[in-house]
């Protein structure tokens, strides 16, 4: 178990409250030059106790007065180009790549006027889900800082969890969005798989990956969700108008105690509030995805993370994925990677497991279409946020590996493409964190934030 100090930012710095963006938007009309300070000086501050932030912008240059986001800070994982500061992937072969420009989506909120903090934290490679990095550190998570902040996109979601930034890029392959979002206490969204530009991202699986928001509130997600897409406001949604699909079968086996309770309190909840809640399945849809997800990921890695080595200047772009595998330093994902070059994954099981998403994915618009949900809901993790180190979870006295555990309910609609967001579930003071995944039909983003907006209200109580 890693010992550390227990950091209260609310308690040490005043500027630091709930960290939503309406909050950081009235202390930014106040004083702007201070927001920008004090979240670079929190950034650094906490480095050795929550090893959060890896690089830090100079707010010179980071910071904006224009746009709807003008001065609000945000942050972004490390797999995610940022002009001028390093886009490493957590991993050693890469260290001291610097790229020029901004990837896409972080351009395109920056143009909004957002200040742009630092890089934050991730596991190596997006590779695993406990953001415990052999070259960086781990990262911890702000809630307990013995306990993991998930992964990969861990520093995404603790650097909002800590309030030192109102939103975070991170990005998804298999629940990297929804998984630290459980553990951190926070909102994280997955949208559909290509909605966002996909340009500057160090990719594992194109036809998989895709950039997400963490953010304190749904709303708050939604805002910057609308600045990279350019959609409209949400349209508002009744509890009464909302249909949700309970997918027992899969997505509630095997989960710890008070994950099950509060997720069946929050079930209760949104049905006394007027909410239509429907016992539906996914079928198969954890099988499909334990036999299938891997496979597309391990083939698209191995067949394309060259070609964006090649695209980086020297003496990166000489550099080849044996390359890259030969220096990984953290034990899990070199595993991952020797497995991934001994017994690469042949085109033939490629195309196999590309049926089963295809099948998959049936299954998921049969369950929509069914009974005219609106959204999917269901624990987003079975266990609350495991020690740092610990390579398996206890589940009824079961010892259980952390990785297929933890991506067990995120993995099926990551590899479908599905819109889906985990929010936090109410927790009494001194209680882990527990997340309420919900997810909807390809396509339907802007209409699962609505839903989800109206169910955060519902737990608050309003």
């Amino acid at each position: 178990m890693v010992e550390t100090e227990v950091v209260d930012l609310k308690e040490e710095n005043p500027m630091v409250m709930s960290g939503s963006i309406a909050d950081f938007r009235a202390r930014v009309a106040a004083d702007a030059r201070a927001v920008s300070f004090e979240a670079r000086r929190l950034a650094v501050e906490t480095k050795p106790t929550l090893g959060i932030f890896w690089a830090v912008a100079d707010d010179a240059v980071a910071r904006s007065s224009d746009g709807p986001l003008a001065g609000i800070p945000f942050a972004v994982k490390d797999n995610v180009e940022t002009a001028g500061l390093p886009a490493t992937s957590g991993t050693p072969a890469l260290l001291g790549s610097i790229p020029a420009l901004d990837a896409e989506v972080v351009a395109r909120i920056r143009k909004a006027g957002a200040d742009m903090v630092g890089k934050v934290g991730m596991h190596e490679l997006g590779f695993g889900t406990t953001s415990n990095n052999a070259t960086f550190g781990a990262v911890h998570n702000p809630v307990d800082p013995t306990r993991v902040p998930g992964g990969s996109s861990g520093g995404s979601a603790a650097a909002v969890a800590a309030g030192i930034v109102a939103f975070a890029v991170g990005n998804d392959t298999g629940g990297s969005m929804r998984i630290p979002a459980a553990f951190c206490g926070v909102v994280g969204m997955r949208p559909t798989t290509g909605r966002y530009p996909g340009a500057g991202m160090i990719a594992l699986s194109p036809t998989r990956d895709t950039a997400g928001i963490f953010a304190h509130t749904v709303a708050d997600v939604a805002e910057v969700d609308a600045i990279i897409t350019g959609d409209a406001p949400l349209l508002p949604i009744t509890a009464d108008q909302i249909r949700l699909g309970v997918p027992r079968p899969g997505f509630f086996d095997l989960l710890s105690a008070e994950v099950r309770v509060a997720t069946e309190e929050a079930i209760e909840a949104f049905r006394r509030a007027g909410v239509v809640i429907i016992e539906t399945e996914v079928v198969d849809a954890q099988a499909i995805a334990e036999a299938a997800a891997m496979p597309v990921v391990a083939y698209e890695t191995l067949n394309g993370f060259d070609t964006y080595l090649q695209s980086l200047p020297e003496p990166f772009g000489s550099l080849t994925i044996q390359d890259v595998a030969a220096q990984v330093a953290s034990p899990d994902v070199r595993a991952i990677m020797e497995n991934l070059l001994a017994a690469p994954v042949s085109f033939e099981a490629y195309e196999s497991a590309l049926d089963a998403k295809e099948v998959l994915a049936l299954a998921y618009a049969n369950a929509f279409a069914k009974d005219s949900l609106d959204a999917l809901i269901y624990p987003t993790v079975p266990v609350t946020a495991p020690v740092i180190g610990e390579s398996t979870v206890d589940i009824d006295g079961i010892a259980l590996p952390h990785f297929a555990t933890t991506i067990r309910n995120t993995d099926p609609g990551s590899l479908t493409g599905q819109p889906a967001l985990s929010i936090p579930l109410p927790r009494a003071a001194g209680q882990l964190p527990i997340g309420l995944g919900i997810e909807g039909a390809i396509g339907a983003d802007r209409h699962v934030l609505a839903v989800a907006v109206t169910l955060e209200a519902i737990l608050a109580g309003h």
